[in-house]
C-alpha cells in the first residue's frame, strides 16, 4: 500500500500547484461574456494557466500509476489532501494567515485521510467493469457536470454558483478516476475495446470536470470552490469503488467505523475550510 499512497500524495501536491496557477489566470478573465468554452480558449493563451496544466499532467501521471496499485477509494482519499496544499499555497500568495477554523479543518482532513487509509485500509477490487456497470458513471458526469454548467450560464456570478461548480467538478473527477483506473489496467494484457471505451469515458469526464472547475475559479477564490470539490470527490469515489469495482476493507468489521469516521472527518474538515474568517491580505506594494 505504500507506493500508491506516496504517488497519490505527490499527485495531490502537483494538483494543488495547478489549482493555484490556474485560479490566478482564470480570475483575470471577466465573468460576463465568457462562457466555459470561450474561457478555456482564452486561458489556453495564458502562460500561467499552461504552467498549471503542466503540473496537472504530472499529477495525473502519478494518479494513474497509483490507481494501478491501489483502489479508487484509497487513491482518491489521499488526493483529497489537495485542498490543504492548495489553501496553504493560496494563503502564501495572498500574504495572509488562514483563519483558525480553516486550520482546524485542514487538521480534520488529514486525520480523516490517516484514519481511512491507515486503519480502514481499503484494497483494490476488480480491474474492470462492463459498459452496463459504467452507466452510473456516465449519468453522474451528465447530470452533475452538465447541470452545474447550465446553472452557471443562467447565473454567471455568485458564490453559490461557484460552490455548485466545485461540487460538480469533484463528482466528475471521481468518475474520471474510475475510467483512469480501467484505462491504466487495459495495457497489460492489451485490451483494445476496453482501452477505447475507457479512453473516451476518461476524456469526457475530465473535460466536463475541467470546464466546471475553471468556470468556478473564474467566479470565486479557491477557498470557496475547492472545498466543495474536495467534499464531493471522496464520497463519489467511495461509491464508485464499492459499486463498480467491489472494493472492500482489508480488516473486515473493524475497518467499518474507520472508513465511516474517516469520511466524516474528511468531509467535516473540508466544510470547515470553506468557512469565512480569513485574515485580510496584507497591502501589496
Amino acid at each position: 500500500m505504500t507506493l500508491p499512497v506516496v504517488l497519490a500524495a505527490v499527485a495531490a501536491v502537483l494538483f494543488a500547484a495547478a489549482n493555484n496557477l490556474q485560479r490566478q489566470a482564470a480570475a483575470q478573465v471577466p465573468a460576463d461574456g465568457y462562457g466555459p468554452f470561450r474561457l478555456i480558449l482564452r486561458l489556453a493563451r495564458a502562460p500561467r494557466w499552461l504552467a498549471g496544466g503542466a503540473c496537472a499532467v504530472g499529477g495525473l501521471a502519478c494518479q494513474a500509476r497509483a490507481l494501478t496499485e491501489g483502489g479508487v477509494i484509497l487513491v482518491q482519499a489521499v488526493i483529497a489532501s489537495t485542498l490543504v496544499h492548495s489553501l496553504i499555497m493560496e494563503a502564501a500568495v495572498e500574504r495572509r494567515r488562514p483563519a483558525a477554523v480553516q486550520v482546524g479543518g485542514a487538521v480534520s482532513v488529514v486525520a480523516g485521510i490517516l484514519l481511512l487509509v491507515g486503519v480502514g485500509r481499503p484494497e483494490a477490487g476488480d480491474a474492470g467493469t462492463s459498459l452496463w456497470q459504467a452507466a452510473p458513471a456516465w449519468a453522474v458526469v451528465g447530470l452533475a457536470g452538465g447541470g452545474a454548467l447550465l446553472r452557471a450560464s443562467v447565473r454567471p456570478s455568485g458564490r453559490a454558483t461557484a460552490i455548485l461548480l466545485g461540487s460538480a467538478a469533484g463528482a466528475c473527477f471521481a468518475v474520471d478516476a474510475v475510467f483512469l483506473r480501467q484505462l491504466a489496467t487495459a495495457f497489460e494484457p492489451l485490451d483494445v475495446p476496453t482501452l477505447v471505451a475507457n479512453g473516451v469515458g476518461f476524456a469526457v469526464a475530465s473535460s466536463v470536470g475541467n470546464l466546471a472547475i475553471q468556470r468556478g475559479f473564474q467566479l470565486a477564490p479557491l477557498r470557496h470552490v475547492l472545498p466543495a470539490m474536495a467534499a464531493t470527490e471522496p464520497l463519489v469515489a467511495f461509491a464508485a469503488g464499492w459499486l463498480l469495482f467491489g472494493e472492500r476493507l482489508q480488516d473486515g468489521a473493524r475497518a467499518v467505523p474507520a472508513i465511516g469516521g474517516g469520511l466524516v472527518l474528511l468531509v467535516a474538515g473540508v466544510l470547515l475550510c470553506a468557512l469565512r474568517g480569513t485574515v485580510p491580505a496584507a497591502p501589496r506594494t
